[in-house]
């Protein structure tokens, strides 16, 4: 009687212990190929928001929340930020580059689960084009209609790189980006 209980809790056992070995073996045997490869695209991500980069060296940034990479190009053209915010859909993570003279270089949208057609066209170059040049004011930036919230969670991601700009650099950075975006439901 009892070996008839507990056989079903012997084999369901052995099934889980054969998943998570299997599932830790493809783990280890992936985990290199997969870092390369993120490796690789945020190296793209930070050549593309700072054009002419060579190569980039990555820094610490304290006291600054939201700041995933900070990075500085080892030619002196500039620094390039990985940061997040929370959009509309969840995380929302820019890349955004900015030169030695405290302008805008380029800016990337890395991830985001905004909803298509809407919150994703923060993506697009007619959105994320019109940064490039400008300093922490970003006066003149439209946000995408009908996307407000996905909008503002971009425009505070630029902020959190100034924020982040001025830390590793040591000036005193006036960003307003961000910090009177309202958030439309």
């Amino acid at each position: 009687m009892y070996m008839k209980l507990a056989k079903p809790i012997i084999v369901l056992t052995l099934i889980c212990v054969i998943s998570s070995a299997l599932l830790g073996a493809t783990y280890t045997i992936t985990k290199d190929t997969i870092d390369a490869a993120t490796k690789a695209a945020t190296d793209a991500a930070m050549a593309a928001v700072l054009p002419g980069a060579g190569s980039f060296e990555e820094i610490t940034v304290d006291g600054v929340e939201g700041v995933l990479l900070a990075a500085k190009e080892t030619g002196g053209l500039g620094y390039a930020f990985q940061v997040q915010d929370k959009g509309f859909g969840g995380a929302y993570v820019v890349m955004v580059g900015i030169g030695d003279d405290g302008k805008i270089t380029g800016t990337q949208l890395l991830d985001n689960s905004e909803t298509p057609g809407l919150g994703s066209k923060t993506g697009e170059a007619s959105f994320t084009g019109q940064f490039i040049g400008k300093d922490s004011a970003l006066e003149g930036v439209e946000t995408v209609t009908g996307a407000t919230i996905s909008s503002n969670a971009f425009i505070r991601c630029i902020g959190t790189a100034y924020q982040a700009y001025g830390a590793v650099t040591g000036q005193s950075v006036d960003s307003t980006a961000g910090a009177t975006a309202e958030e439309e439901a």
